[in-house]
């Protein structure tokens, strides 16, 4: 891939379907809105600052990320960082959480 973009929420359904388990699923909210709700598969990675670059540094620079947090600038910073950081590739999706649930995209709940 070795790209980093910002793709709309359909494409980031299509890009997931399409690489399953090839892509790995951030969600850079805090863990108490992660766990009310999260795109099917994702794993949580607080965006807290102070130990966020050491989060980072623990992950595989080679795998393919998705990235989203609440609203899409966070997740269009941290996809920057990752870039800056020589990971492989990255997509930010667009409008984040809110875009995704917006198009009532898929979710997974506390409560599934």
């Amino acid at each position: 891939m070795s790209q980093f973009i910002t793709i709309t929420p359909q494409a980031a359904l299509k890009l997931i379907e399409e690489k399953n388990s090839e892509i790995i699923i951030l969600d850079i909210r805090p863990k108490e809105e992660f766990e009310i709700e999260h795109l099917p598969g994702a794993i949580n990675l607080d965006y807290d600052g102070h130990k966020f670059q050491e989060k980072v540094d623990k992950l595989d620079k080679e795998k393919d990320y998705l990235i989203y947090c609440k609203s899409g600038v966070r997740g269009g910073y941290f996809m920057a960082k990752m870039r800056d950081s020589d990971f492989h590739g990255a997509y930010n999706i667009l409008g984040g959480f809110v875009g995704w649930k917006i198009n009532k995209l898929p979710l997974k709940g506390n409560t599934n």
